[in-house]
């Protein structure tokens, strides 16, 4: 009886392509970013999420030489960078979308407190 084909991959080159899949995957989630194209960043976000799943499901109790462990090191370092500068964005537009929020809820206020009885002064 054969098993599922992602259980079966446990060799560190299976887990350093899964890395390098989830490496260009945030590259391409930061451009889209960068962009302001947020409709692609969240379906690429869903792409990321099934490739983080796979790698999660392959790498547990492997052992690789130093190569391996430096190439590893290298795309953790590669998508750490990425997904700073993702929440970068990410967090700039969620400030500019509070402002947008924030502008008409300060000005009714200052309204009600100020602006509410215009009767001659």
């Amino acid at each position: 009886m054969p098993s599922e084909p992602e259980m079966e991959q446990r060799t560190p080159g299976d887990i350093i392509k899964a890395y390098e899949q989830l490496a260009e995957v945030t590259a391409r989630m930061r451009v889209a970013a960068a962009g302001e194209d947020w409709d692609r960043v969240i379906a690429l976000e869903s792409e990321c999420a099934g490739v983080y799943a796979r790698l999660a499901s392959i790498e547990t109790g492997v052992a690789g030489d130093a190569a391996y462990q430096r190439r590893k090191s290298e795309l953790i370092c590669k998508l750490l960078e990425d997904d700073a500068q993702i929440r970068e964005r990410v967090n700039g537009q969620l400030s500019n979308i509070w402002r947008l929020i924030e502008g008409p809820r300060k000005a009714a206020k200052i309204n009600a407190a100020y602006g509410g009885n215009e009767q001659g002064a």
